[in-house]
């Protein structure tokens, strides 16, 4: 068993065939996993963190809340019915929500995902908050761009000499739009991690699709090929579908500034277990071992002699990880030989995975939360 939950070698890069270990053990979500026989077989240092083995298992390992054992039982026999996969369990000061699944990776275990007990503190009423000041500064800067393209066809009428320099203008104003956009989904996915649990499920496939009618046309006319490869019946999970659909563009926008065209760029979303997994794959050189932990950092840009003059933000990458972990998942890299990168979403499927399948289908389930 403990080849299916190892730690990283590299503690910068995820253990890429390894999915539950991308989760389990680097996520941010405490999760402990429980064998075959109910007893404690591995927890993630966040679980570890908040001192959750004493809270929730007797001195030998095992459940101490019977009805935690209850929804373990369930979660192996795939029997949901009547029994919510998520308990509250009560504490001295408050309480915390437990939700038991089941990992067909490994019959016979369960895992135990901790959600955060409520909210994050709300910021001082005399302050405004981040996420307000960056709404009131796209609106100006909107006008900016507004006004430059207005400008360029101008200069492009009647001035064709500074077009270099309103060009120079354009393009700084567009970095500075991509910041805020930037800026902006990592504040959304800070608060989005205090309340993951409460939030609607998301249609991972419908996600992708609609990211596709942009990307698609754009892949096609820069002579790139787009293959994809969605399995049906692919459960769904708790989230932001508009933070899930800007973090699979990233991605994409990613392989298409540093593929060589034609690609191809591979784009997939399959379940693996209880894992939902989205990968975006492309052709280009191999990213070296040395920049795969900074490459995850907000505003690092690797300085690439094959691929100059790369225009972006620098929080593409940044936001992709933030955005998966506060889905209570984890973005990994797999580079093999001299080309050749996967980029790799992994999110645990919350519940039931036949519950979320009719409820991504728009059916109504009596036994959904």
């Amino acid at each position: 068993m403990t080849a299916h939950w190892r730690t990283a070698e590299d503690p910068g890069v995820m253990p890429t065939a390894d999915f539950a270990s991308e989760v389990v053990v680097r996520g941010a979500m405490p999760i402990g996993v429980l064998d075959h026989s109910g007893k404690l077989a591995f927890a993630n240092p966040a679980f570890h963190a908040a001192g959750l083995k004493t809270t929730l298992l007797d001195p030998r390992g095992f459940l101490s809340n019977s009805r935690l054992e209850q929804l373990r039982v369930a979660a192996l026999r795939e029997d949901t019915h009547g029994v919510a996969p998520v308990f509250e369990v009560p504490l001295r000061a408050g309480s915390i929500r437990v939700e038991v699944l089941g990992l067909s990776l490994v019959p016979g275990w369960v895992a135990m995902v901790v959600h955060p007990p409520g909210p994050i503190q709300e910021v001082a009423p005399h302050l405004p908050s981040p996420e307000l000041l960056l709404h009131e500064l796209r609106a100006p800067l909107l006008a900016i761009r507004v006004a430059l393209d207005d400008l360029t066809q101008e200069c492009a009428a009647q001035a064709p000499d500074l077009l270099d320099a309103v060009g120079r203008q354009s393009r700084a104003v567009a970095h500075l739009a991509g910041v805020l956009t930037g800026l902006g989904d990592l504040v959304r996915a800070d608060e989005l991690a205090a309340h993951r649990a409460d939030a609607p499920v998301v249609d991972l496939a419908a996600v992708m699709g609609e990211v596709l009618k942009s990307y698609g046309p754009l892949a096609e006319l820069s002579g790139y090929r787009l293959e994809v490869r969605m399995d049906p019946g692919v459960a769904a999970i708790p989230g932001d579908p508009e933070l899930l659909g800007r973090a699979v563009a990233n991605l994409i926008d990613n392989a298409l500034k540093y593929s060589p065209a034609p690609g191809p760029i591979r784009l997939g979303l399959a379940q693996r277990g209880a894992l939902v997994v989205v990968e975006v794959a492309d052709a280009g050189p191999a990213i070296a071992p040395n920049d795969r932990q900074r490459l995850f950092e907000p505003f690092v840009r690797l300085q690439r002699a094959d691929v100059p003059d790369v225009q972006g933000s620098g929080l593409g990458l940044a936001v992709v990880q933030r955005v998966a972990r506060a889905h209570g998942g984890n973005l990994s890299l797999e580079s093999a030989g001299g080309f050749g990168n996967t980029f790799r979403l992994s999110f645990l499927a919350s519940g039931s995975a036949s519950g979320h399948r009719r409820a991504a289908a728009g059916v109504a389930d009596p036994e959904s939360r």
